[in-house]
C-alpha cells in the first residue's frame, strides 16, 4: 500500500465502499424479511376466489411464504404441523405460494396440513420476497410481532413460548 500513489488509494477506497454497499444490499434483499402490508395483499384460494386478510383480524397468525420445491420451506412446515394441534392450537397458519393453483392443490392434498393454503397470482418478487421461506407472526391485535427469512426451528419450545407471549 505504501507503493500506491494517492489516486490509487482513493480508487481502492471507493472500490471497497462500493463492494460493501453491494454486499449490504444483497444481504438485505435475500436475508431480511421485506415489509409487507398483509392486509392489502391480493390472495386466492384453491378455487381461485379472492381471500382477504380482514377475515383473520382478531386472530393469532403465522403467515409462511413457501414453494412446494423448497427444502427449507418443507422442513419448517413439517415442524409447524407437528406442533399445530398442541402448542399452536389457537394459532391460524396461512401458507402462501406463488405457484400455479394445481401445484397448490397437489401440495395441500399430499401434505394434509391443518393450514390455510393461499396463492398470489404475481411472483413473490413483486412484494420483494427473493428467498424463501419467509415467515411473519401477527398478534391478535393485527400487529407484526416477528418476521424471519429462512426456516424457523419450531422444535425449540422456548422460542415457541416466546412467540406465543408476543401474540
Amino acid at each position: 500500500m505504501n507503493n500506491m500513489n494517492s489516486s490509487q488509494k482513493v480508487i481502492l477506497f471507493l472500490c471497497i465502499v462500493v463492494a460493501g454497499l453491494i454486499a449490504l444490499y444483497e444481504y438485505k434483499k435475500y436475508r431480511v424479511a421485506p415489509t409487507i402490508d398483509l392486509f392489502k395483499q391480493e390472495l386466492y384460494n384453491e378455487n381461485n376466489e379472492a381471500v382477504y386478510f380482514e377475515l383473520y383480524k382478531g386472530k393469532k397468525l403465522i403467515v409462511c411464504y413457501y414453494a412446494s420445491w423448497c427444502g427449507e420451506c418443507l422442513k419448517e412446515m413439517e415442524m409447524l404441523n407437528k406442533i399445530k394441534t398442541t402448542a399452536l392450537n389457537d394459532v391460524d397458519v396461512i401458507a402462501i405460494t406463488d405457484e400455479e393453483v394445481d401445484k397448490l392443490i397437489r401440495f395441500k392434498n399430499k401434505k394434509n396440513y391443518p393450514f390455510t393454503f393461499l396463492r398470489m397470482k404475481d411472483p413473490f418478487s413483486k412484494i420483494n420476497i427473493y428467498t424463501i421461506p419467509v415467515t411473519y407472526i401477527i398478534s391478535r391485535k393485527g400487529e407484526l410481532v416477528y418476521e424471519k427469512t429462512g426456516a424457523i426451528n419450531w422444535k425449540d419450545a422456548s422460542f415457541v413460548a416466546h412467540v406465543k407471549s408476543l401474540m
